[in-house]
């Protein structure tokens, strides 16, 4: 069981350091804590050392699955689910309490059952009911890994632990549960670098390009409360040129100021955003159709597109809906019309979008027909505050944002150039996206 120890203490720690600080993750922790110290009883020589981390593994591991259980799930109010806290470890007093202490604690495994296992069997119900009543198609697929990783285990040490030992009264299930233990880590490794569990994936490339965009996040707070200043005074002026100009009635004033609301205001609500993830970009995620988006980030560029006489073409062979963020991809969205814009020299030149699905999932191309990129910088293109733009107005922050976002939405983003030939930047989203 040392194994099971190390692997369980090994993935509280990596939950704890690498997960989202969210409740249930706690708990989750807080029970792989709970298997992991309680399976060193194996290899402890003191009797009463070794017979108390046996009663944490054989007692309190429940306790600690069934509150994650029922705070991943939401299946109870936030004042449902404290009451819970303070009650459900009753039975673990009422079992110490009834047990002979001396020489060592003295586990009754009948009565052990009673409460075990539907602590267990209960958390598992939650865990596949919240999978089951799941209607976003995202969430859906994580809570289903979820219950993958957590369900064959729990019910493995239902059936080979605490069943066992009530009804032979004699512990002969060691191989059998390090079999599932060491599948359940396998799967773990697995889809936490193909899908994340618990809001852990693991990524092996890119490694310190990801710790460089995190780093970016300490001065970001400052560079925040700057532009909602900003923002705030353009917002108030816009609003007293409106109503100056509003006697005289031009349909192309209003619309310009229109406009300019519009743009502090989606400014404005990334703002709110970022200040509320300052550490990180988290998700708001709903169904929200791609070609109204490409729609609106191309309205939004059209002043710039107009006087650089740059033509758009566009191919929507895709037209249906997807689950993302619409106010992030709409700033990806952005930032490649611009980057295509400020690509082509002079006036004329052409950018073509295309919305498709292809075989590993949707697709989005951008291609202009500009100077293009030399392979040293096709290689750094997506590193924070590499620019190709020699302008003390660009700070190289664009596409590194671009990359973030793809990230977060377990898409890529890709670009392919030759010199004086254009360049293309692809995004690619996964298929269980579509709706």
């Amino acid at each position: 069981m040392i194994y099971s120890a190390i692997l369980d203490l090994s993935l509280a720690g990596f939950l704890y350091y690498y997960g989202p600080k969210q409740e249930s993750n706690k708990w989750a922790v807080l029970f792989l804590l709970f298997t992991g110290l309680g399976s060193l009883s194996d290899v402890v020589v003191q009797s009463e050392l070794r017979s108390f981390l046996f009663f944490i593994l054989q007692a309190c591991s429940p306790y600690g699955f069934v509150m994650f259980a029922i705070s991943y799930s939401e299946a109870v109010t936030h004042h449902t689910k404290k009451l819970l806290a303070y009650v459900l470890p009753l039975p673990i007093a009422v079992t110490l309490l009834v047990s002979p202490l001396r020489p060592e604690i003295q586990i009754d495994f009948i009565l052990m059952l009673l409460w075990t296992a539907p602590y267990y069997l209960g958390g598992c119900c939650l865990l596949v009911s919240s999978y089951l009543k799941e209607k976003n198609r995202v969430k859906r697929k994580y809570r289903l890994i979820t219950s993958c990783f957590f369900v064959p285990p729990i019910i493995a040490i239902v059936v080979f632990n605490h069943m066992n030992r009530a009804v032979n009264q004699k512990f002969d299930g060691y191989l059998n549960l390090s079999i599932v233990v060491w599948c359940g880590f396998v799967f773990f490794i697995i889809a936490a670098i193909r899908f994340g569990v618990l809001g852990v994936r693991i990524r092996f490339e890119r490694q310190l390009h990801d710790q460089m965009i995190k780093g970016l996040a300490s001065g970001a707070a400052m560079f925040n409360h700057a532009v909602k200043n900003r923002i705030t005074n353009i917002d108030m002026l816009t609003g007293r040129v409106k109503e100056h100009v509003h006697a005289q009635r031009s349909e192309q004033i209003d619309e310009d100021i229109e406009r300019i609301l519009a743009e502090t205001k989606q400014v404005m609500h990334m703002v709110k955003r970022i200040q509320k993830q300052i550490e990180d970009v988290e998700l708001v995620e709903g169904g929200a159709n791609l070609m109204d988006m490409m729609t609106h980030a191309l309205h939004s560029n059209r002043y710039l597109l107009e006087s650089k006489r740059v033509s758009v073409s566009t191919d929507y062979s895709f037209v249906g809906d997807m689950m993302c963020d619409k106010l992030h991809l709409q700033e990806v969205f952005s930032n490649l019309i611009c980057n295509a814009i400020d690509a082509m020299e002079g006036e004329g030149g052409a950018l073509a979008i295309r919305i498709y699905e292809g075989k590993s999932g949707i697709r989005i191309d951008f291609a202009d027909n500009g100077k293009g990129l030399a392979k040293k910088a096709e290689a750094q293109i997506f590193d924070p505050f590499y620019s190709t733009k020699k302008r003390e107005e660009n700070f190289g922050l664009g596409l590194s944002y671009c990359y973030l976002i793809m990230q977060k939405h377990d898409g890529s983003i890709k670009v392919s150039s030759n010199q004086g030939a254009g360049t293309t930047f692809t995004l690619q989203f996964p298929k269980y996206r579509k709706m």
